[in-house]
């Protein structure tokens, strides 16, 4: 009897199973194509939705973002980063940025019903076992990254020379770090409300990430062959402006030289006549290196950040566009000698340059590259 009740139970028990087991799961994975830990992490999901029933893997570009905001939704997530890979299964939402052993377990869990906790972008420093975010690190690292190979710009540091070559003529420090000082800050303020109105203009001209991510690449691929050209002139000629032989820069140094030379000329007047030349000479030689302020506004654009995050970042970037210039300005004013790259480190600069706007172009624009 005992027997008879057993098989009866599996009996009527076995569809419900069955039902159970066979219910699909959607995996919706969003990849990018120049990324080597999607093309991992897509290879083992095909082979996940081979071998098992019911596990549907649909693939989109993660510069579908609006299709990236849809699903996002549909699972309740609301904090996210636009980067690949994003994977949504059940409940669970990854962010994997490697592949192991651990992120294949997270998958398989997650589709076998358990919600796995997202560990997007962490990473554990060796030996103080550490936890950081390394998620965040993205929007810096291009900030201080492009903004060094910016500060290199020869146009730049030889307006910066022109004025401590005037400076140093003298006797009071103060008087160098005023005049100085003016001349930096000036130029920073100018380039930083350039590049802010610019990405302000963009984030809200342009409401399409597609287009944005168009944008960013051209920005690039135009400023990396840009580069490379200063490059080739540069290690052929050696490294010189072209901008301040124009004759606005012409006339611009000539009246700030005039203004210094002038008997009698107060400290207001002198002041003016710095503030004005740094402001017309960052305007004058931005062709030089336009495609940098150019490619970081629209990654600023479309990293949909608050307007504090914003204006954190575009100092972060003037920072360090403005180190090499604080250190030459720095060590002519404390030893009244000038300390200048030599004329190979500008020029290789200028390669390493051309090759990250390249880079960017390439992640950017990769169906430009036929890839």
């Amino acid at each position: 009897m005992k027997k008879l009740l057993f098989l009866l139970l599996i009996f009527f028990a076995f569809p419900f199973i069955s039902l159970a087991e066979s219910e699909p799961v959607t995996v919706y994975y969003f990849e990018d194509r120049l990324c080597p830990v999607c093309a991992e992490t897509e290879k083992f999901l095909e082979n996940i939705a081979e071998e098992r029933d019911g596990v549907e893997l649909e693939i989109y570009s993660i510069s579908e973002t609006e299709k990236l905001k849809e699903i996002a939704e549909q699972h309740g997530v609301e904090d996210y980063y636009l980067m690949a890979p994003t994977i949504f299964i059940g409940e669970s939402f990854l962010q994997p940025t490697s592949f192991s052993s651990k992120q294949e377990k997270n998958i398989i869990d997650a589709i076998e019903g358990e919600i796995v906790e997202r560990d997007c972008c962490i990473a554990t420093i060796p030996i103080l076992n550490i936890e950081v975010d390394t998620s965040k690190w993205s929007l810096p690292l291009a900030a201080a990254g492009l903004g060094i190979v910016d500060g290199f710009n020869v146009c730049s540091i030889g307006a910066l020379i022109l004025i401590i070559v005037i400076v140093l003529s003298f006797d009071s420090r103060r008087k160098m770090f005023l005049f100085g000082g003016l001349f930096i800050a000036t130029t920073v303020l100018v380039y930083g409300a350039l590049v802010f109105l610019w990405s302000w203009l963009l984030e809200a001209l342009i409401k399409d990430q597609e287009i944005i991510r168009i944008f960013i690449g051209l920005a690039a691929l135009g400023g990396g062959a840009y580069f490379f050209k200063e490059f080739l002139r540069f290690f052929r000629y050696g490294p010189t402006c072209d901008a301040s032989q124009s004759g606005i820069a012409k006339r611009a140094t000539e009246k700030l030289k005039s203004a210094f030379e002038r008997s009698g000329a107060g400290g207001f007047y002198l002041a003016l006549s710095v503030i004005s030349f740094a402001a017309l000479i960052t305007i004058v030689e931005l062709p030089c290196s336009v495609g940098i302020p150019l490619t970081f506004s629209g990654i600023l654009a479309g990293a949909e950040i608050s307007l504090l995050s914003h204006i954190l970042y575009i100092v972060i970037f003037l920072f360090f566009y403005m180190l090499i210039e604080l250190v030459i300005f720095t060590g002519a004013v404390l030893t009244k000698s000038i300390w200048f790259a030599t004329p190979r480190m500008i020029t290789w600069v200028t390669f390493l340059g051309a090759v990250v706007l390249f880079y960017i172009a390439l992640y950017y624009l990769p169906w430009f590259f036929n890839f």
